[in-house]
């Protein structure tokens, strides 16, 4: 090998050498990336497992997914399972109809009860690795709504405490949806006071319209998605940490939601937190309008907690005689109910407070079921109005002489109908037969 051949090998070599070195090191940085994130996991008090069925239950599930739950979604409907973003193995389709149960709860009923152990199946690799599960449903359509009777005993069977994150309709909904949310809702209540339900999560569209009142429509459905999962997840992970100042632990949070019948919760953001009032006030006007569902007696509360949330720097500074008022104002409110509470510094470059808040153990909304039932039936009405219009809208009135004169003229018609040389040609064939008579013969 000469001299010059053997120089440019060598030169290729270093090359390759560098090029070696410089892949190590990127795997390294891409090992060390891997171990970094793994060890900054979120911690979570308690394992849920995340079941959305139908549209509305599905987008829920898929915001859950994507903060690390265990989550899977089933509809009739491929159309609304092609674009929720959690892994195809995770989607089950219940076929048998078109698309959809069309708001019809019995179609959807037996749709659910023939595809039992194909569910129970499915379902396995969510119930098997959880504390507790979820199940989430949209009360005004009727995929969701008619899995109720299937999915809640089967999860019972469990042996693991079963919850429901139950989402009413909007405002702007048909009289089907809300009458489908009210029935669905009365069976919720019944599997609730039998203790089925650990923990019945109402969240009202109507009442996130009103929070979210000036956002586009498709920015409306992800905030509005967001906000029904983001106080579960911080009450949830929060709880699973420790603080420098008081904390909610794991065993108060699984009491909140094990506490049996209605629960509702909501957040708020303070940012003139230094004023001695601010959060009490703030609480106070957060218990009336920026819970995720309205008509509650937030009285009948038997175990709720609270979570209040800042940067390192604003709860340093933030005054202890503000905590103790708005502490007092929510056990005030809901009349010495048990409140566990907790006090979190978290990763924020707001210069504001968070208060989150869950009360657990209420009655039924009466007074959202009752506008539900008023805004059905004035809807029905007006359906059953345009039907019994219907038939004067599709008739035209003849006097008696058109109707004689129509009668005669039916009758010549029918004659030469019968004289004409298509009818012939219809009726009359070499062998005796009619076309149509050979036709449907073949």
């Amino acid at each position: 090998m000469n001299e010059e051949k053997k120089a440019l090998i060598d030169q290729e070599n270093e090359k390759f050498a560098s090029a070696l070195e410089k892949l190590k090191g990127k795997l390294n940085e891409k090992n060390s990336s891997l171990i970094d994130k793994k060890q900054k996991k979120k911690t979570l008090s308690i394992k849920m497992g995340i079941v959305g069925v139908g549209q509305a239950g599905s987008r829920v599930a898929e915001v859950f997914s994507k903060l690390g739950y265990e989550s899977c979604v089933i509809n009739t409907s491929s159309q609304d399972l092609e674009f929720i973003d959690i892994p195809d193995n995770r989607k089950l389709l219940l076929e048998g109809t078109l698309g959809g149960t069309g708001k019809d709860l019995e179609l959807g009923r037996e749709i659910f009860s023939e595809n039992y152990d194909k569910i129970q199946s499915f379902i396995d690799d969510i119930v098997t690795p959880s504390n507790m599960i979820y199940l989430i449903i949209s009360g005004g359509g009727g995929t969701g709504s008619s899995s109720v009777e299937t999915m809640i005993p089967m999860m019972f069977e469990t042996g693991k405490p079963v919850g429901v994150i139950y989402i009413l309709p909007k405002g702007t909904e048909d009289a089907q949806s809300k009458k489908n949310s009210l029935e669905t809702l009365s069976k919720l209540a019944k599997l609730s006071s039998s203790n089925s339900i650990s923990s019945l999560v109402v969240v009202d569209n109507s009442k996130i319209e009103t929070i979210y009142a000036n956002l586009s429509q498709s920015k409306f459905w992800e905030s509005a998605n967001a906000a029904i999962v983001e106080p579960i997840d911080v009450f949830n992970h929060l709880t699973s940490r420790p603080s420098r100042f008081t904390s909610l632990d794991p065993s108060d949070f699984g009491k909140i939601i094990s506490t049996g019948d209605c629960s509702v919760y909501g957040v708020i953001e303070v940012d003139n937190y230094m004023d001695e009032t601010a959060l009490a006030e703030a609480v106070i006007e957060s218990l009336n309008s920026n819970m995720l569902a309205e008509g509650f007696d937030l009285t009948q509360t038997r175990v709720g907690g609270v979570i209040i949330s800042g940067s390192k720097d604003v709860l340093d500074r933030l005054p202890a005689i503000n905590i103790n008022y708005c502490f007092y104002m929510i056990s005030e409110q809901t009349k010495g109910a048990s409140i566990y509470q907790g006090i979190y510094d978290v990763d924020s470059n707001t210069d504001s407070v968070k208060i989150y808040t869950w009360f657990a153990g209420l009655g039924l909304p009466k007074t959202r079921i009752d506008a539900l039932k008023e805004e059905s039936k004035a809807q029905v009405l007006q359906a059953s109005m345009k039907e019994s219009d219907r038939q004067s809208r599709m008739s035209i009135s003849l006097d008696e002489d058109t109707q004689s004169s129509n009668v005669a003229s039916d009758i010549h018609k029918k004659i030469q109908r019968k004289n004409s040389s298509f009818n012939r040609l219809q009726t009359t064939t070499p062998s005796g037969n009619s076309i149509i008579d050979m036709r449907r013969k073949k």
